[in-house]
């Protein structure tokens, strides 16, 4: 009887387990041609292996900041947001980079 009460919570967990997060989907790459775009990947690996893209903007900039403890100051930096979109017969894919490295992607449908 006990083992009873237990099966619901057994099969929710089996379930979960079993379905894919959104999170692992962001983290697949994206193909151009024969190429995989991966995060980390740099505009210029980007644009050689997709080509030019359909639209590039700068969307924003992040600002960073570094303490030297020792020198007693900080050292401020800045890198712009850039999206570059490109357009497949599946929707269309957007690429976001912080500086020139990809920090996000997205798939759109259409």
């Amino acid at each position: 009887m006990i083992i009873c009460r237990y099966i619901p919570f057994l099969i929710i967990a089996i379930v979960f387990s079993t379905s894919a997060s959104p999170a692992a989907a962001m983290d697949d790459p994206l193909r151009c041609a024969s190429d995989i775009i991966t995060l980390g990947d740099t505009m210029y690996e980007v644009r050689a292996a997709c080509g030019q893209p359909f639209s590039t903007q700068i969307v924003g900039e992040t600002k960073k900041y570094r303490i030297l403890k020792k020198k007693r100051y900080r050292i401020e930096s800045t890198a712009y947001l850039s999206e570059w979109i490109y357009e497949s017969d599946d929707g269309i894919y957007v690429l976001t980079f912080e500086g020139s490295r990809v920090v996000e992607k997205e798939f759109i449908f259409q």
